[in-house]
């Protein structure tokens, strides 16, 4: 498929969204928890995009951008949702736009009940196999390899300009969500795609340091405290690993600066699931599950209210921090297990 016609194939997918675009004016992004570089790109790509098409937007997250993606965010676009300051807003709203998060309202935080009271048209946009259908039009895309890819689709499909702006924007929300292009989803269109947006401006190792080179001196030694504590299971097939809040505090180092931490245990060899468990300050504990792709971990996250990608997913569990990393690990163990079983 040839670079100028690829996002084609998606355009009976996008008709009913194009139309919705056409005909509003006032539009709302946001997308899931604890926004990720796919998720904050492809925010920034297509409020840029609606914006050059005269539209007013306004862009709404439940939490924080971490500071590893705030050098994206250069004009201040992305707010932090507040009751207060936006519950006005919100119902000035015609269009609501979810991106990267199709399992329902509760994946998008404080702001989803607001939202799902809201009489805006919704729509839902994601690449994530785990959806329900909450939002009046959804185009999901479980082959795509980023949301980012969507919205590129999305533009592409529109007669739209891919801008430099818009260029680093999807750059970033593919480069992210593909682990630097080595995770399975990525596809020759993958790279077809970031071709043009390097074409049309994105830096490739810009973006890279900007991302993955900026590390405090704190949390460069909390990873070897973290390396220095991984323990594994089945064989050295399962590795897994935990952040207390204490020790968080002791290196001086925020939930948000943890991007790439739940990579770690994929970097030994022979082992297929590595479990990352952390602390919350509220006192539940963030699951991040990471697979070499034989094992669909994503089928784990969901039992606790959470989901992802069969290589890469992850939930938020109420309970302590040691009894809930030695109940996933005995999960995990028993999932091999039965797949052993299953191969023989």
């Amino acid at each position: 498929m040839e670079l100028k016609d690829w996002g084609l194939e998606h355009k009976e997918l996008w008709q009913r969204i194009i139309s919705v675009i056409e005909s509003h004016q006032h539009f709302l992004l946001t997308s899931h928890i604890n926004p990720d570089g796919d998720a904050l790109g492809s925010e920034l790509a297509l409020a840029e995009y609606l914006e050059s098409l005269g539209k007013k937007v306004t862009i709404i997250n439940s939490d924080p951008v971490p500071a590893i993606y705030q050098f994206l965010d250069r004009e201040r676009k992305i707010r932090r949702f507040s009751p207060k300051r936006h519950a006005s807003l919100i119902a000035r709203i015609e269009v609501i736009i979810v991106l990267d998060a199709s399992g329902g309202w509760s994946r998008i935080g404080s702001i989803g009940p607001m939202l799902e009271q809201s009489q805006a048209i919704k729509l839902c946009i994601d690449h994530h196999p785990d959806w329900h259908p909450f939002a009046d039009i959804t185009v999901i895309d479980t082959e795509a390899a980023a949301t980012g890819e969507l919205i590129y689709s999305l533009i592409r499909t529109m007669g739209g300009v891919i801008t430099k702006d818009i260029a680093e924007f999807l750059y970033a929300a593919i480069l992210t969500d593909t682990g630097s292009f080595r995770f399975p989803k990525t596809r020759p269109q993958t790279h077809c795609i970031t071709a043009e947006l390097i074409a049309t401006g994105a830096d490739p190792l810009y973006m890279y340091r900007q991302i993955y080179e900026r590390n405090s001196l704190g949390l460069i030694r909390l990873k070897g405290y973290v390396m220095g504590s991984i323990k594994t299971a089945a064989g050295g097939q399962v590795a897994y690993y935990s952040l207390s809040q204490k020790t968080m505090d002791e290196y001086k180092v925020r939930s948000t600066e943890l991007d790439g931490v739940a990579s770690l245990g994929q970097q030994i060899d022979n082992v297929r699931v590595s479990i990352f468990c952390l602390e919350t300050a509220n006192g539940q504990v963030k699951v991040s599950l990471r697979s070499d792709g034989t094992v669909a971990v994503n089928q784990i996250a969901i039992q606790y209210g959470g989901g992802g990608h069969a290589s890469a997913a992850g939930a938020i569990i109420a309970g302590q921090l040691e009894p809930v990393t030695h109940e996933l690990v005995a999960r995990i163990v028993a999932l091999l297990a039965r797949k052993e079983d299953h191969e023989c």
